[in-house]
C-alpha cells in the first residue's frame, strides 16, 4: 500500500490533541508533518501563553496518553473489543496551534476588490468554500476533481474532535488567586477561538497542582475556575502532583470515557452535513466560473458525499455504515458521467482511477474487519475485472508493464491489509499444533447455506497474496525488457514525434515511464529484483508460518534464480544449499530438479573458487541419477576440475547417508555364529554407481571402524599396481590383513584414534563406472559382545584436494554374500532382515574355569555375620591369569555390607550405588596352574533387614598361548536373610517386699539425688514367648531385657532370663536359667524381673520405658555368636496412682486346704484416701476376715488387708471378688495379681490357684 498517499489508506481515528504537555519540540507546530499551504493560511490559532506543565506527573500522563494511542492497533473489530470501544489518535502539539480555515480566501482578482459595474452598484457578493472544494479556485481541485487526500489529513491530522489543555494549578496560597486568573484568561482566550471557528471541537481543561493543596480550598478554586472558564463538568479535570502511576492510568481512562461520546458525536454531525449537503441534489455554484473548463458533475458530488460519509463512519468506527458508503461511491465512480467521460491523457483520469482504488482498498477494509473474508477476496477479484475492462477499452490495454505494475500494488495491498488486521481465522493456531497457523479461513456462516464456495474465493493467507505480486512483478520486467530503445530514451532526446507518441502508449498510472522504468543509458531504474527479493522473502515467512513445505522450497528457488540472474553467487549459493541437502527432494525422488540445482551451485561455485563447494557438488553429481552436463569436468582431483584455491590443499568431509554417492560401500560379516577367538570371514564391496562416460575414481584409501573389540581396518591402495584391467564388471579380492604393530611403513602407523593399533591390506582401489569391487579377509574377535561397523570411509588423496566420504548408516541395508561359482563372483542373499549381517553378537569362548560355592548355607539370620567361600578350578590345559570381581545386589539400598575377607584392597574402595549394588574392587588372583584351585571368600555383615540378597562374582581370565582373549566365567548365589526369632510380650505386676521410704525421714545427704533412686519402687514380670523361624535349631547362650529409653525420672533394673516354669510348678529351679537350644518353629517362654523405682518420693509422673529383648545365639556347628535384638512393647506406669495388689499362699493346716489372701492397698499420692472395703460370698470357698471395713491411709502409705479362704475344690483356679472403693472419688480399684497363684483375665476378674 505504500504507493498510494498514506492518508488515503489508513484507518480513521477520532483525532486527540494534547496541548502544552511535557517538554518543547519541533513537532509541536506540526506534529504529523503533513501541514499544507491551503490548511494553514486563514486557520484559527490557538496561542496559550501559560508554561508547559512538566516534572514527574506529566511524564507519567504523556505516556499513559501515549499508552491509548490506537494508531498501531491491528484493523479488526476486536480491537476495539479490547479497547472497551474506545478508539483515538493522540498527538501532543505545542502552546501554539492553528486550525485549519473554514473558507477560503476571495481570489485576488475578485471582483470585490475591482471598480463598481457601470450600473455604480456593487459587484455581487462571492460564495466562498472550502480551501479544498472543487468550487475554490485555488484548490487542487479546481474545477472538476472528485477527492483529495488532503481533505482526509485535515481531519485525520488537524482538525481535532478534542484538545485537552493542560495548566498547572498552584500550590503557593500567596500567588494563588493571581495564578488562577491567568489560567481563568487562558480557558477564556482558548475557549473564544475555538468557538469563534464553528467547528464542534472540544475544549478540555486539566489541572495539575504543583504542590500539596487544602481539600476544601482545592474545591472552591476549582469551582471557581470551572464557572468563569464556563466549562462544564466533564469538560475540566484535576489530579494531584503525587498521583501514583496506576493512578494517574485510571484517570486517563476516566477522561477518555467521558469525552468519548461528544467525540462520536462530533462526527456524527459531520456526517449529516454532508448528508444534508447530498440531499439537496444540486451542484453547489463555484466561487469563480471556470470558464470554458467544466465543473464536476452532480455525479461526482455524489460520490464525493458518499465517501465522506464513509470516511466519517470510519471515525465512528460504524465500519458496517463505512463499507455501505464506500460500495455506493464505488459504483457512482464506474458511472458513465465520471470514469468514462474523464480524457485518458486528462491526470484527472489517474485521479479517478486512485480514488477508486482507495474506495475499494477502504471496502475491504471493512470487510475484514467485520470477519467476511470470503466477501473481500470477491470483492478484491470484482475490482481486478473492472479495472481490468477500464483499461482495455480506454487505454492502450493490459500487455504492458503498467498494468502490470498495478496488478502488483493492488496484490501487495491485499496482503498488507490481512496482516495489519492481524485476521483472527488466519492468526490463530491450528489446535492439533501450537505451531502452525491455518492456511486459509473458513467460509463466514451467513455465505455456507447460500453460496458454493469456490477455493480461491475462501481468504488465505499473506503469502498467496504476495506469490500474486511477485509474478505480476516478474511479468512487470518481462515486459519492460521488450520496449524498443527509442521509448526508453528521456524526452528531450528524442523526436517531437516519437515523444508525442510515446505519450500515449503507455499508461502510468502509478509506475514510472519508459525512460525511468528502464534507462537507457544504465543507470539504475526500477529495481526489480530488490522488489522481487522483499516479496519472496515476506511470502516465504508466511508459508512457513503454515507448515506449507513445499510451497517454500519452490519460492526459495525461484529467489535463488532471481540471485543467479543478477549474478549474486554467493546469495545464490546460501538460498540454494538447503535446497539440495533438503531431504524430502531426495526421498521424492525429484532428481531432474536437483540435478539444475547442482549444476547452478557448480557455476556460483567455480565464480566464488569455492573449491570445498565444487568438490562436494562434483562427488554427488558423478552418481548415476543425474544427467551429465557438457563441458562439466568430473574428474575428482584434476587440474581442471576444482577451481583455484591458492595453492591450498581443499579438505572435504562428505556424510554418504545425507548426499548421493557414486560409489556405494557395503560390509558383511560371513556368520552370526562366532565365538571369542575363532577367525571370521568379511566382505567389503564397492559398487561404483556413476554415469556411463564417467572418469574412474581413484580411491587412496578405505578405512572400516567397528564398535566393540575389533580393530579399525584400512585398506591401501597399491603404489606400484599395474593399471587395472576392466574386463570383468564384478571382480573379488582376497587380502591378508596384517597388525600395523608389525609393520615400518607409513601406511602403517595409520588409526581411528591415532593410538590405537589397526589392521592393514594393500589393494588396486581404483573403481571405474559400472564395476563391483569385493574384497574378502579375515578377522579374529578378541572380546565378547556385540561386534559391528560403525563407519566406512571412502579416502581420495591428490595434490590439490583431499576427500572423505563416510557412511554410518546401516540400520536399513540388507546384506548380500558374494561366493565364487565357475571363476565368476555370484551374489548370494544372507538374509532379508535388515542390519542382517553387519551386526552380530561374538560370543564368549566357552569357558573351563570352574567356580564353586561351598558350604553355602539355605538361610542366613538378621545380624548375622556371613563368610561366603568361592572356589575356582582351572580345568582348561594352559595357565590362567584371573582377576575377579564381585558385587552385591540388594532390593534395598544399606540393607547389608559386602568386603572381601582377606584383602588388601582398602573398605572405602566399594561403591555403593542408590540401588543397592555393592561393586567391590577387583582382586588378582594370579596365576592357576592347570587342575589348581584357589579360594576366596566374602564377609557380608551389618544384615539389619530381613531380604534375599544376590552375591555374583566374575572372574575374568588370559590363557598363557591367548594373552589377547579374554574368558569370562560367573556364578551368582543367592543369600536369603531371614529373621531368626520373634516374640510376644506380657506384663505382669508384682508385689514389692521392700519397705516403702518414710515420707518423715530426711534423705541422705552424701548421696547424688539425681543417680540414687529415693523414690517407691514397682516390680514387674515380664514374659516372653519366643518363638523360632530358624531352618536349624539354634542355641541360645544369653537372653537379656534391657531399657533403651526410660522418661518420667526413674530407674530401671532387669535380670537375665529365665525358663518359664511348666505344668503346676509353682517355684523356679536355678539350675535351668536358659534353654541350651530352640528348635525350629518351637516356642519358648522366657521371665524377666522388672524393677522401677522413682529418683524422688512424691513424684507425680508416669513413667515410660522402651525395652529390648537381646538374644545372644548360635549355630549348633559354630562358636560364633551373633546378637538379634528384638523390640519390646513400651511400658508405661502410673507409679502415683492407688492399687490393690493380691498375693496368695498356703497356711499350714493339716487336713486342711487353706490359703491366706493378703490384698495390699497402696496410697502413693500426696492425699489421705479412705477405701470401702466388702469381699463377695461364693458358694466356691468359705472365708475368714471382714465382710466390709472402711480403711483409711496416710500419704505414702499402704496397709494389707488378709482373708484366709477354705476352697471347695483342688487344683484349680477359683474366683475372688473383692470390691475397694474410693470413698471420697467413687472409683473402684481393679485387684492386681501381685505374685504366682494370681491371675486376671481380660474382664478384670480375679483368679486364684488353689
Amino acid at each position: 500500500m505504500d504507493r498510494f498517499p498514506e492518508d488515503y489508506y489508513l484507518h480513521n481515528l477520532p483525532l486527540l490533541l494534547l496541548s502544552g504537555l511535557g517538554a518543547e519540540n519541533d513537532n509541536d507546530i506540526d506534529p504529523s508533518r503533513k501541514a499544507h499551504n491551503l490548511l494553514q493560511e486563514g486557520g484559527f490559532r490557538i496561542k496559550i501563553d501559560a508554561p508547559r506543565v512538566q516534572g514527574n506527573i506529566a511524564q507519567l500522563l504523556q505516556e499513559s496518553f501515549r499508552d491509548q494511542d490506537a494508531s498501531n492497533l491491528p484493523w479488526h473489530s476486536q480491537s476495539l473489543t479490547s479497547r472497551n470501544g474506545r478508539f483515538f489518535k493522540i498527538t501532543s502539539v505545542g502552546r501554539a496551534y492553528a486550525l485549519p480555515p473554514r473558507k477560503a480566501p476571495p481570489p485576488p482578482h475578485s471582483p470585490l476588490l475591482s471598480a463598481s459595474v457601470g450600473s455604480g452598484n456593487p459587484p455581487p457578493q462571492l460564495i466562498l468554500h472550502s480551501p479544498l472544494s472543487p468550487l475554490t479556485p485555488s484548490s487542487p481541485l479546481y474545477p472538476d476533481g472528485i477527492f483529495s487526500p488532503l481533505w482526509i489529513l485535515k481531519h485525520q491530522s488537524r482538525l481535532p474532535c478534542a484538545f485537552i489543555s493542560f495548566f498547572s494549578l498552584a500550590s503557593d496560597p500567596n500567588s494563588s488567586s493571581l495564578e488562577d486568573n491567568k489560567v481563568k484568561s487562558e480557558i477564556s482566550s482558548a475557549r473564544s477561538v475555538i468557538t469563534s471557528t464553528n467547528y464542534r471541537t472540544r475544549l478540555v481543561v486539566v489541572l495539575i497542582g504543583d504542590g500539596h493543596i487544602n481539600p476544601s480550598e482545592l474545591d472552591d478554586r476549582f469551582s471557581n475556575i470551572r464557572r468563569s472558564s464556563g466549562l462544564d463538568s466533564k469538560s475540566i479535570y484535576f489530579i494531584p502532583f503525587n498521583a501514583s502511576p496506576v493512578e494517574v492510568k485510571e484517570f486517563v481512562n476516566t477522561v477518555l470515557s467521558s469525552i468519548h461520546a461528544s467525540c462520536v458525536d462530533y462526527y456524527r454531525d459531520l456526517s449529516k452535513h454532508a448528508r444534508r449537503k447530498r440531499s439537496r441534489n444540486v451542484v453547489p455554484q463555484p466561487t469563480v466560473q471556470p470558464g470554458s473548463a467544466h465543473v464536476l458533475s452532480l455525479p461526482g458530488w455524489n460520490v464525493r458525499y458518499e465517501f465522506k460519509l464513509g470516511v466519517f463512519a470510519e471515525f465512528r468506527q460504524e465500519m458496517d455504515a463505512a463499507c455501505r458508503n464506500y460500495e455506493t461511491a464505488y459504483e457512482g465512480i464506474f458511472g458513465a458521467e465520471i470514469m468514462h467521460a474523464i480524457p485518458v491523457w486528462s491526470p484527472r483520469f489517474n485521479e479517478a482511477r486512485l480514488l477508486a482504488d482507495i474506495i475499494a482498498l477502504r471496502t475491504l477494509r471493512c470487510l475484514l474487519w467485520t470477519d467476511q473474508g470470503s466477501t473481500a477476496v470477491k470483492s478484491w477479484i470484482t475490482h481486478r475485472e473492472r479495472m481490468k475492462d477500464l483499461v482495455n477499452r480506454r487505454t492502450k490495454g493490459t500487455e504492458n508493464y503498467a498494468w502490470e505494475a498495478w496488478l502488483s500494488m493492488w496484490a501487495t495491498a491485499m496482503a498488507d491489509l490481512i496482516s495489519r488486521s492481524q485476521y483472527p481465522l488466519l492468526s490463530a493456531r491450528i489446535s492439533d499444533s501450537s505451531d502452525l497457523l491455518p492456511v486459509f479461513a473458513v467460509l463466514e456462516k451467513s455465505l455456507v447455506s447460500t453460496e458454493r464456495a469456490i477455493p480461491w474465493e475462501l481468504l488465505h493467507h499473506e503469502g498467496y497474496w504476495l506469490e500474486i505480486a511477485r509474478k505480476a512483478t516478474v511479468a512487470r520486467r518481462t515486459w519492460v525488457q521488450q520496449l524498443p530503445e527509442e521509448e526508453r530514451q528521456p524526452p528531450g532526446r528524442s523526436p517531437a514525434g516519437v515523444a508525442a507518441s510515446k505519450s500515449q502508449s503507455y499508461n502510468t498510472y502509478l509506475a514510472l515511464e519508459p525512460y525511468r522504468e528502464y534507462p537507457l543509458d544504465g543507470s539504475q531504474g526500477y529495481d526489480y529484483q530488490g522488489a522481487i527479493t522483499a516479496t519472496l522473502t515476506s511470502a516465504i515467512e508466511h508459508f512457513a508460518k503454515r507448515g506449507q513445505l513445499r510451497k517454500t522450497e519452490i519460492l526459495k528457488l525461484e529467489m535463488a534464480l532471481e540471485s543467479l540472474g543478477t549474478q549474486s553467487w554467493k546469495d545464490a549459493v546460501t538460498i540454494l544449499q538447503p535446497l539440495w541437502s533438503s531431504v524430502s527432494w531426495r526421498a521424492g525422488g525429484w532428481w531432474t530438479l536437483l540435478q539444475h540445482i547442482g549444476w547452478a551451485m557448480h557455476d556460483c561455485a567455480v565464480h566464488l573458487q569455492d573449491s570445498e563447494l565444487s568438490i562436494q557438488l562434483l562427488w554427488e553429481l558423478s552418481s548415476n541419477v543425474f544427467e551429465q552436463k557438457g563441458g562439466l569436468n568430473y574428474n575428482l582431483g584434476g587440474p581442471d576440475s576444482i577451481p583455484s584455491s591458492d595453492g591450498q590443499v581443499a579438505s572435504v568431509s562428505i556424510n554418504m547417508d545425507e548426499a548421493l554417492s557414486p560409489l556405494v560401500p557395503r560390509f558383511a560379516f560371513s556368520s552370526h555364529n562366532v565365538s571369542v577367538g575363532t577367525p571370521l570371514t568379511c566382505q567389503l564391496s564397492l559398487e561404483a554407481r556413476m554415469g556411463a562416460e564417467m572418469p574412474p575414481i581413484p580411491l587412496g584409501e578405505i578405512k572400516v571402524v567397528f564398535e566393540g573389540a575389533l580393530k579399525p581396518i584400512y585398506l591401501v591402495s597399491q603404489p606400484s599396481a599395474p593399471p587395472p584391467s576392466v574386463s570383468s564388471q564384478v571382480e573379488l579380492f582376497a587380502i591378508v590383513l596384517q597388525d600395523s604393530s608389525k609393520l615400518s611403513s607409513p601406511a602403517s602407523k595409520r588409526s581411528s584414534t591415532g593410538l590405537v593399533a589397526s589392521e592393514i591390506a594393500y589393494a588396486d582401489l581404483t573403481i571405474h563406472s559400472g564395476q563391483t569391487r569385493i574384497f574378502q579377509f579375515e578377522v579374529t574377535p578378541r572380546e565378547a559382545g556385540e561386534l559391528s561397523v560403525a563407519s566406512i570411509t571412502l579416502i581420495l588423496n591428490r595434490t590439490n584436494m583431499r576427500l572423505a566420504a563416510t557412511t554410518s548408516s546401516f540400520e536399513h541395508s540388507t546384506t548380500n554374500w558374494w561366493e565364487m561359482k565357475g571363476g565368476a563372483p555370484i551374489l548370494r542373499s544372507l538374509g532379508q532382515e535388515s542390519n542382517a549381517y553387519n551386526c552380530i553378537d561374538v560370543q564368549p569362548k566357552p569357558p573351563k574355569l570352574q567356580i564353586h560355592a561351598p558350604g553355602l548355607r539355605k538361610a542366613y539370620y538378621v545380624n548375622e555375620t556371613i563368610h561366603v567361600e568361592f572356589e575356582l578350578l582351572n580345568e582348561e590345559s594352559e595357565d590362567a591369569s584371573v582377576m575377579v570381581e564381585a558385587r552385591m545386589i540388594s532390593p534395598i539400598a544399606g540393607a547389608a555390607k559386602a568386603k572381601w575377607t582377606y584383602s588388601e584392597v582398602d573398605d572405602k574402595s566399594l561403591h555403593e550405588s542408590v540401588n543397592g549394588v555393592i561393586m567391590l574392587k577387583s582382586q588378582d588372583l594370579g596365576t592357576i596352574k592347570p587342575g589348581h584351585s584357589e579360594k576366596v571368600s566374602l564377609l557380608v555383615n551389618e544384615t539389619i533387614v530381613a531380604v534375599d540378597h544376590e552375591l555374583e562374582i566374575v572372574a575374568k581370565y588370559r590363557l598363557a598361548n591367548e594373552p589377547e582373549t579374554i574368558s569370562v566365567k560367573s556364578l551368582t548365589v543367592d543369600i536369603g536373610v531371614i529373621r531368626p526369632f520373634e516374640a510376644n510380650y506380657e506384663f505382669l505386676p508384682r508385689l514389692s517386699r521392700e519397705p516403702w521410704p518414710s515420707f518423715f525421714e530426711a534423705p541422705p545427704t552424701d548421696i547424688d539425688p539425681s543417680t540414687t533412686a529415693l523414690g517407691l519402687k514397682h516390680q514387674y514380670t515380664v514374659t516372653a514367648n519366643l518363638y523360632s523361624f530358624a531352618a536349624e535349631p539354634l542355641v541360645i547362650e544369653a537372653i537379656l531385657l534391657t531399657a533403651s529409653k526410660i522418661v518420667g525420672g526413674a530407674v530401671c533394673f532387669t535380670s537375665t532370663g529365665i525358663v518359664h516354669p511348666e505344668g503346676n510348678a509353682t517355684e523356679t529351679s536355678t539350675d535351668n536359667i536358659i534353654s541350651s537350644k530352640i528348635d525350629p518353629d518351637q516356642t519358648e517362654k522366657f521371665d524377666f524381673d522388672l524393677s522401677i523405682q522413682k529418683l524422688v518420693l512424691g513424684d507425680r509422673n508416669i513413667v515410660g520405658i522402651d525395652l529390648a529383648l537381646q538374644i545372644g545365639w548360635r549355630r549348633e556347628d559354630s562358636n560364633e555368636v551373633n546378637t538379634t535384638v528384638l523390640e519390646v512393647p513400651k511400658l508405661t506406669a502410673p507409679m502415683a496412682e492407688p492399687r490393690v495388689m493380691l498375693t496368695v499362699s498356703p497356711l499350714p493346716q493339716e487336713d486342711l486346704h487353706i490359703y491366706r489372701l493378703d490384698f495390699m492397698l497402696e496410697n502413693p499420692s500426696m492425699h489421705f484416701l479412705t477405701f470401702n472395703i466388702s469381699m463377695d460370698t461364693s458358694e466356691k470357698f468359705a472365708f475368714s476376715g471382714p465382710k466390709s471395713s472402711v480403711l483409711s491411709l496416710v500419704p505414702m502409705s499402704r496397709n494389707t488387708v488378709s482373708y484366709r479362704i477354705m476352697p471347695s475344690t483342688e487344683d484349680a483356679w477359683i474366683g475372688v471378688n473383692l470390691n475397694v472403693v474410693d470413698a471420697y472419688f467413687g472409683q473402684t480399684l481393679k485387684i492386681l495379681p501381685g505374685g504366682d497363684g494370681v491371675k486376671v483375665d481380660k474382664k478384670g476378674n480375679v483368679f486364684i490357684k488353689v
